[in-house]
């Protein structure tokens, strides 16, 4: 029985406890990226209503960092678009450093899952990933 108590304890993983999600504040974000979002909003077409919720996925996504890298996928750039998704960006993996394009890839996504930034935050909220 020792030894299968010693197996048992073996075989055992232990679960690290995950941090709490602190929401990344909208301010953190680089003006240069609060002008590219603009203009890449403009270049979508879409409502400035949008704004805020676009920004705060952002803030979220990447605290703002132009093509930010996920050590632990293929997501990449300011809205953490996954390899599946880079053709989003006007220029696929080439719009990658340019914060207005990796903003419009980000838009594009948003919209054609979720309809609204809204809706995107709002899943975010839930979920912690969109």
């Amino acid at each position: 029985m020792g030894n299968q108590s010693r197996i048992h304890q073996s075989l055992h993983v232990v679960k690290r406890k995950r941090s709490p999600w602190v929401e990344h504040d909208t301010r953190t974000v680089p003006l240069s990226v609060v002008v590219a979002l603009r203009e890449a909003m403009k270049r979508e077409e879409v409502s400035a209503g949008e704004f805020d919720d676009l920004l705060w996925l952002i803030a979220q996504e990447s605290s703002g960092e132009v093509d930010a890298r996920n050590t632990h996928s293929t997501a990449r750039g300011l809205f953490q678009l996954l390899r599946n998704q880079y053709g989003l960006n006007p220029n696929g993996v080439k719009s990658f450093g340019d914060a207005t394009e990796e903003c419009e890839g980000g838009i594009r996504y948003v919209m054609g899952r979720y309809r609204s930034a809204r809706a995107a935050r709002m899943f975010w909220e839930a979920h912690h990933w969109y």
